[in-house]
């Protein structure tokens, strides 16, 4: 191989990369940040469900059902149809989180959040930000290992819908 076709190569290579990539997250971003999955329930058994599994998980609890629905109609917005938001917390995570003052930025992500949504077609769908992806960007640092726990036990309380967190569906 010659110079010349190597330096080729490489400009090419490099020209390519500069677009591919960012076209590459742009389409991608959305499945890799979000996960969704099919509820086999109602939506008002699927909210309740995921409540109680909860409540049930050591250290978890629920903070918060916000009616989004019913939020958005109060105060001049449109119906969306079915939609809650759970909020819940583990407080010996939270500490873990947040005892350190380098790590106290993190309450922007605090309580979490599970969506429920009831859509159009009438599927229910539960709906959540990728932990798993979120601890593979903090890895090797503690708030890496904190939120590794958090997808574990997330994981188990959404088992009655196989959910596994991984980067693509």
């Amino acid at each position: 191989m010659s110079k010349r076709s190597l330096i080729a190569g490489v400009i090419i290579g490099f020209v390519i990369g500069v677009f591919a990539f960012p076209l590459m997250v742009k389409f991608s971003f959305k499945e890799m940040m979000f996960k969704q999955v099919v509820s086999p329930y109602p939506f008002e058994k699927t909210v309740q469900l995921i409540a109680d599994r909860i409540n049930k998980q050591p250290g978890w609890h629920v903070v918060d059902i916000i009616d989004q629905r019913k939020e958005i109609i109060k105060y001049g917005g449109e119906d969306v149809g079915n939609v809650k938001i759970i909020k819940f917390c583990n407080a010996k995570y939270a500490a873990e989180m947040l005892k350190d003052d380098d790590r106290k930025y993190m309450a922007v992500k605090m309580p979490l959040s599970i969506a429920v949504v009831e859509k159009s077609n009438g599927k229910v769908v539960i709906a959540l930000m990728n932990g798993y992806l979120n601890s593979r960007m903090f890895a090797g640092t503690k708030e890496g290992e904190i939120m590794e726990k958090v997808v574990r036990d997330i994981e188990q309380i959404l088992g009655f819908v196989h959910f596994r967190f991984t980067i693509f569906d």
